[in-house]
This record gives C-alpha cells, sequence and structure tokens, in this order.
C-alpha cells in the first residue's frame, strides 16, 4: 500500500509539472476523452480548463491505481494563439520528480509515443520503481515563430510505474518496453489532428 502511494503521488507531481496549470475537477470517467482497459482498483478523471488571458487550452487527465502499479496520462489540447513546445522524453525526465534516475538505454517509438524507461525513486522517497515516461504531440501549431521553439496544438504525455515486485525478472530491465506496450495498447487517447 505504501508503495502504491508513492507511485500515485510522484507520477501525479510529475504530470502537473509537465502541463499548464489551472483547477482541475474531477469528473465521471464513463465516456471520457481517455480510457484504460485494464486492471484497475481505481480510476480517476479530471477535467481542466487551462486558459489564461487570450490564449486557451484544455487538459484532461486519468489515473489509474492497480495492485503494484499506477498510470497517469494528460490530454493537453490547445485553442487560437496557443501551442505546446515539444520535449523529448528524456527533457521530461530530466523534470521530473524522481531522484536516483537510471534509464534503460535510448528512448524507443512505442505505438504512436515516444517512450524512455527508467528506474527511480520518488522524490523524498527511497524505493526504486520501474518507470517509463511517454509522450505524443500533434497538430500544427501554424507558421510563425514559437519562443519555445517547435510545438504542437495537443500533447498526451504519461508517466506508468510498477514496483519491481510485481514484475517478473524477463519484465524488468528491457523486458519493461514490453509491459509499457501491453499498458499503452489498453489506453484509448483522442486521435492526432
Amino acid at each position: 500500500m505504501k508503495s502504491r502511494l508513492h507511485i500515485g503521488v510522484s507520477a501525479a507531481a510529475w504530470l502537473l509539472a509537465t502541463t499548464a496549470t489551472g483547477f482541475a475537477g474531477q469528473v465521471s470517467c464513463d465516456g471520457f476523452a481517455l480510457s484504460y482497459d485494464g486492471s484497475a482498483e481505481k480510476k480517476t478523471c479530471l477535467d481542466e480548463n487551462t486558459s489564461t488571458g487570450d490564449m486557451t487550452s484544455e487538459m484532461k487527465e486519468l489515473r489509474v491505481h492497480d495492485h503494484g502499479s499506477y498510470l497517469a496520462v494528460a490530454y493537453e489540447t490547445t485553442g487560437t494563439r496557443t501551442y505546446l513546445p515539444f520535449h523529448s522524453p528524456r527533457e521530461l525526465l530530466h523534470v521530473s520528480s524522481f531522484t536516483d534516475v537510471q534509464t534503460w538505454g535510448p528512448s524507443r517509438k512505442i505505438g504512436e509515443f515516444d517512450t524512455i524507461a527508467f528506474t527511480g525513486a520518488p522524490a523524498g522517497h527511497d524505493v526504486q520503481l520501474a518507470c517509463a515516461l511517454f509522450v505524443r504531440y500533434s497538430g500544427n501549431a501554424g507558421n510563425h515563430e514559437l519562443n519555445g521553439g517547435p510545438g504542437a496544438k495537443d500533447a498526451v504525455r504519461g508517466v506508468y510505474c510498477a514496483t519491481p515486485a510485481s514484475l517478473t525478472p524477463a519484465q524488468q530491465k528491457d523486458g519493461f518496453y514490453s509491459v509499457v506496450e501491453q499498458v499503452l495498447g489498453k489506453l484509448t487517447i483522442p486521435p492526432t489532428q
């Protein structure tokens, strides 16, 4: 139970740090833009208007708790005069709330997602978890110069973590990418724009 809490707190903190800030409200997961068709002890869905001034954006977040694992996924979509700068999974990992991070080789493409697997400890805890960050950008931000570099109109960012005890030896290290591929295969997200 304690490890599950650490996974959820760290993953949620990372996800919130990489998306726009605003006020999220919990909503029903029935008919929600994001869904997960895998094992889950608890699913939570959040909807948030992240617009500021004349820039418009909205974020939808799905959090899935299961025995020994945690999945957090955010879908952010923008409107007029707004874009989301591109960041690789490795760049996102550097701003995450994980410490003692050891990556398992280069990023990989899993379906539509750029993905990086790693071990790390949630900030403030000494438990090591097997995790993967994944991201997909879509939509053209237009033909104008962007201050933050190239970007997109929409982004799906997420993190999946599992306790080492919940994984077989074959599912650890490089084999963790197969676990992540199965998890992402059960995830439903909005189509690319």
